[in-house]
């Protein structure tokens, strides 16, 4: 965590950390990371991907993920797994809810937009 300065944050959990950002789609296929810090996204398959984490946490608290399309289907963000303390990953599957909720369906251009709140140490 040496390479990242982290800012001050008020929370009722010790030892909290935010990590959030956009990652861009197109067809189901990533294109990139649009903004953020302390993470990678690699696609698995078409409309399924994994966020892989700078550092390792003690635990995931929440995170949250919605896609934001251009003109396509109705999609939500659904987390598959997720191994923060190891791995330092988390993976997400892109289903489409008005083609009969087909799980990593995606077919249009999509930015994901994502936050995970993570325990980075077992001080409580």
């Amino acid at each position: 965590m040496a390479n990242r300065d982290f800012k001050p944050v008020k929370a009722l959990e010790r030892e909290l950390v935010i990590v959030g950002g956009r990652i861009a789609f197109t067809n189901g296929t990533l294109t990139g990371v649009s903004e953020g810090a302390g993470f990678s996204c690699s696609n698995v398959s078409s409309g399924v991907f994994t966020i892989t984490l700078a550092d390792k946490y003690s635990d995931l608290l929440f995170t949250y993920a919605h896609a934001i399309g251009t003109g396509g289907p109705e999609t939500y963000i659904e987390l598959t797994a997720h191994d923060v303390s190891s791995a330092g990953t988390l993976s997400f599957v892109i289903n489409d809810h008005a083609d009969n909720d087909v799980r990593g369906d995606s077919d249009v251009d999509q930015e994901i937009q994502f936050v995970a709140f993570l325990k980075n140490s077992s001080v409580t």
